[in-house]
């Protein structure tokens, strides 16, 4: 017997938000879209075509399972739009095998193709080797399971930098992208629990040697400042302390790229340092705390 891959497919698909194109009646495929973090239907018409852009930006779709069946002359334009949109969402496409010859010259680049009659134990399989990717993608470059040793502790720096060099990179990428969200104005819950995700894995990598262990905690407190925060509870002119926080973001971004990356190690101690004060004044403008002004001190 072969794998259940529908078991799989529901740790790995809960991350995704997906969009089935096609027809809206309760199918054979409603439980596999129930796997995902959320889910949508539309009908397989010319104007969802036309409009299908703001629909992937409205709920953040990641996947699209796109049913052939009834107008393959609207699926390739739901694809055209798709892909002119943003080429980086997974595209699954249903079909007739008798459909190929007028319709698989102009969707060569789909993610993953199923033909009818529908093998459900195909489907799911095919379903989990699309999300998968980059999945493991991601695990590559933060290597998860390094992370999760956490009774590990690396005494010499060079293997140090060696096994969380990718995990740094990824890291500092990803506080770049938060940063360039909060200097455009964004700002929610979401993309604080995001922030305060990222220090803690930055925590973690920071304790496993004793070199920068003493760094750990101060990352742990700023993630858990950050998660508690209550927007609503801020007023409109201490805004302005979330300014202080992409600046801290974005030196943090760059001393893992000097110390992973360049293998630039510079002083913990004043990284400790001005990181604990510049926490701390960013603390006060967002709390209204009243301080002589002054310049944070990036390192």
């Amino acid at each position: 017997m072969g794998k259940d891959y529908n078991s799989y497919l529901q740790f790995l698909a809960a991350e995704y938000n997906v969009l089935y194109i096609g027809k809206k009646s309760k199918n054979d495929f409603d439980e596999a879209l129930s796997y995902f973090k959320s889910s949508g239907k539309m009908d397989l018409e010319e104007i969802g075509a036309v409009n299908i852009a703001s629909t992937l930006s409205k709920y953040s779709i990641d996947v699209v399972i796109m049913d052939s069946q009834e107008n393959d002359i609207v699926v390739t334009r739901f694809y055209d739009s798709i892909r002119k949109y943003n080429p980086d969402i997974m595209i699954m496409l249903l079909l007739n095998q008798k459909q190929c010859k007028d319709i698989c010259n102009t969707m060569l680049d789909v993610d993953m193709t199923v033909s009818y009659p529908i093998d459900m134990q195909q489907f799911y399989k095919r379903l989990f080797v699309l999300v998968s990717a980059p999945y493991t993608i991601k695990s590559i470059g933060r290597r998860d399971i390094v992370l999760k040793q956490t009774n590990v502790v690396e005494d010499s720096m060079d293997k140090f930098f060696d096994r969380y060099e990718g995990s740094s990179l990824f890291l500092a990428d990803d506080l770049t992208d938060i940063v360039n969200d909060l200097k455009g104005g964004e700002l929610s819950y979401e993309i604080l629990a995001n922030i305060s995700e990222k220090l803690d894995e930055i925590a973690s990598i920071f304790s496993k040697t004793k070199q920068t262990a003493d760094v750990s905690p101060i990352f742990l407190e700023l993630s858990k400042y950050i998660k508690e925060l209550k927007l609503d509870e801020i007023k409109p002119e201490n805004l302005k302390g979330f300014d202080y926080l992409y600046e801290i973001l974005n030196d943090v971004s760059v001393y893992l790229l000097d110390m992973f990356v360049d293998r630039i190690f510079k002083d913990v101690y004043v990284f400790e340092y001005s990181l604990k004060n510049n926490i701390e004044f960013m603390q006060n403008k967002l709390s209204d705390v009243q301080e002589d002004e002054g310049e944070l001190d990036f390192f």
